[in-house]
């Protein structure tokens, strides 16, 4: 359930101790090795867009493969092309799979919005986007780097089983299914891991996006940390490895 928040108009609704080594066996501790994985990501490639979106791109030239300047570090020209493939498989997936993106539950009726409502808020830091937390009129929320005004569902942002996600980047809780405040504002590059965590974690994120696209629409802003994401370090493999979604 997430924390719940106080509103004006609503009803109110340390460190770990790490046991201690055996005193016949040695201590390892994992870190990430970025010589590990030697990615090719011309592999995602295959990833073929909808009919529509063939015969738009009929006449186009074919795109050159992807080459990173580093391992495992691709340009940012090249992870916009993998995200939008990615894009695209999710909004296809979701599609096939409920044979339509709006969702069929009932909703409440429309809250009353704030003027600002889906006011275009450019490129903003974290701690602008904590001004818009689950206590304001307006709220707003980021995934993978992608502001949504999230304000018509107080419901859920407001009050609600959400309310944790109000003001914060919410991608880590995203990738690791954890649905807890303390995954929020955590800032990993999925690009310095191997290909099959790559495809994993970048279809999470995107069906995340394809979801709140459909409910809220296009993003309002750009939390400023994703313009430098290939600087991120990579996920602490603990992490990684405790993942256990598909």
């Amino acid at each position: 359930m997430g924390q719940l928040c106080q509103r004006r108009a609503a009803i109110p609704a340390a460190s770990v101790a790490v046991p201690a080594a055996q005193a016949d066996t040695a201590t390892v501790t994992k870190k990430h090795d970025p010589k590990r994985y030697a990615n090719d990501y011309s592999r995602f490639d295959h990833i073929e867009d909808s009919d529509e979106e063939k015969e738009t791109k009929a006449d186009d030239p074919p795109p050159e493969p992807m080459h990173p300047d580093e391992p495992n570090n691709p340009t940012e020209e090249q992870r916009k092309e993998l995200r939008l493939k990615f894009m695209k498989l999710s909004r296809k997936m979701i599609k096939d799979t409920t044979g339509s993106l709006t969702e069929t539950q009932e909703r409440p009726k429309p809250a009353r919005l704030p003027k600002d409502h889906m006011k275009v808020v450019g490129t903003i830091d974290l701690q602008q986007l904590a001004k818009y937390s689950c206590s304001n009129d307006r709220m707003l929320l980021s995934c993978y780097g992608d502001i949504f005004d999230v304000s018509s569902r107080p419901d859920l942002y407001g009050w609600g089983p959400k309310s944790w996600q109000a003001g914060k980047d919410i991608t880590w809780s995203v990738v690791t299914g954890k649905e807890k405040p303390d995954q929020c504002n955590r800032f990993y590059d999925v690009f310095k891991l191997d290909p099959d965590h790559i495809s994993r974690y970048l279809t999470l994120i995107c069906n995340r996006l394809v979801t709140l696209q459909d409910e809220f629409g296009k993003p309002v802003g750009r939390l400023d940390k994703f313009l430098n994401e290939r600087h991120f370090p990579a996920a602490p493999q603990e992490e990684i490895e405790e993942c256990k979604q598909q």
